[in-house]
C-alpha cells in the first residue's frame, strides 16, 4: 500500500508523539493519550506565578489575559498542558489541555485550543482559529480565521484565510440520536479504507499551499508541495505530491505542478 503511512507525507516523524502505526491517520485516533503521557513524563518544573504572568489558569483550562511570552519552559500537570521556551501568546486566547505548545509558536488573539493540541516548534495559530485534536508541525501556519479538526499540518504548510478542515460528515437524525455510529472511510484506486474514526478531518502533506476559503471534507489527505488554489472544495480522498488542486464545476481536480 501507498499513500497511507506518515513517511508519506511528513519528513521529520520525530516530532509526533508517537509514529508507529499502519495508517497516518491512526496518529489522530491516538493523540490525546499520547499528549498526556509526553506532558506527564516531561521532566520540567511546574509553572508558578512568574512563569504564568499573563495567564489565567482554572479548572478548565487557561485564558489568556495579556501579553505572553515564556521565559522559560513549564508544564501544568493538572490540567495536561506544556508551555515551551519562547511561546507567545495574545490576550483572549483560550486553552484545554492535553495540549503541547512547543518553542517559539505563536498563538494570536481569540485563538480557541480545544483539547488534545500539539503545535510545533514556529507554528502559528492565527486570529479567531479553533484547533481540535490536531498537530501543526514545525512551521505551519492557519493564520487567519481557520477551523482545523482531527486533522495534521505539516512542516511549512500554510492555509490561506477563511480555511475549513472539515471533520465530521452529514448525519442522518438517526446518526445524531446516537443510535449507531459510521466511520470515515477514504477512497482510493477502486478501494476504501475504513479509517475507524467517526471524525476526522485532512492531513497535510510538508510544503501544502492552501488558498483562502478552502474547505476539505473529512478523510482528505494532501501529498506533500501540492497547492490547493481559493475557493476550493476538496472532496475526500488521497491526491498526490506535487499537485494543483482546483475547483472545475464544484469538483475538486488535480493537475502537476509545473515551474
Amino acid at each position: 500500500m501507498s499513500n497511507v503511512l506518515p513517511r508519506d507525507y511528513f519528513v521529520d516523524l520525530k516530532q509526533f508523539p508517537n509514529n508507529d502505526v499502519s495508517f497516518v491517520w491512526e496518529i489522530i485516533g491516538s493523540l490525546n493519550e499520547n499528549l498526556i503521557s509526553l506532558v506527564q513524563s516531561a521532566v520540567l518544573p511546574e509553572g508558578d506565578k512568574v512563569d504564568i504572568q499573563g495567564l489565567q489558569v482554572n479548572g478548565y483550562g487557561i485564558v489568556s489575559t495579556d501579553t505572553f511570552v515564556s521565559a522559560n519552559s513549564f508544564k501544568i500537570s493538572s490540567l495536561n498542558i506544556l508551555i515551551e521556551e519562547g511561546v507567545e501568546i495574545e490576550p483572549g486566547v483560550f486553552i484545554k489541555g492535553p495540549c503541547k505548545l512547543s518553542e517559539g509558536c505563536k498563538i494570536r488573539h481569540g485563538a480557541y485550543l480545544r483539547e488534545s493540541c500539539l503545535i510545533g516548534e514556529k507554528s502559528v495559530v492565527g486570529h479567531v482559529t479553533e484547533v481540535k485534536n490536531s498537530i501543526f508541525l514545525k512551521g505551519s501556519e492557519a493564520g487567519h480565521f481557520a477551523y482545523v479538526g482531527d486533522s495534521i499540518l505539516g512542516a511549512l504548510s500554510n492555509l490561506g484565510a477563511g480555511t475549513k478542515l472539515a471533520n465530521l460528515e452529514f448525519r442522518t437524525q438517526e446518526e445524531k440520536e446516537k443510535r449507531f455510529a459510521k466511520t470515515i472511510k477514504i477512497p482510493f484506486d477502486g478501494k476504501e479504507f475504513d479509517t475507524g474514526l467517526r471524525k476526522l478531518g485532512a492531513i497535510i502533506g510538508d510544503g501544502v499551499e492552501v488558498g483562502c476559503n478552502v474547505v476539505t471534507s473529512p478523510g482528505t489527505l494532501i501529498g506533500r508541495g501540492c497547492w490547493i488554489t481559493p475557493n476550493t472544495s476538496v472532496k475526500k480522498g488521497i491526491y498526490g505530491e506535487r499537485k494543483i488542486i482546483r475547483s472545475r464545476y464544484n469538483k475538486a481536480v488535480e493537475s502537476d505542478i509545473r515551474f
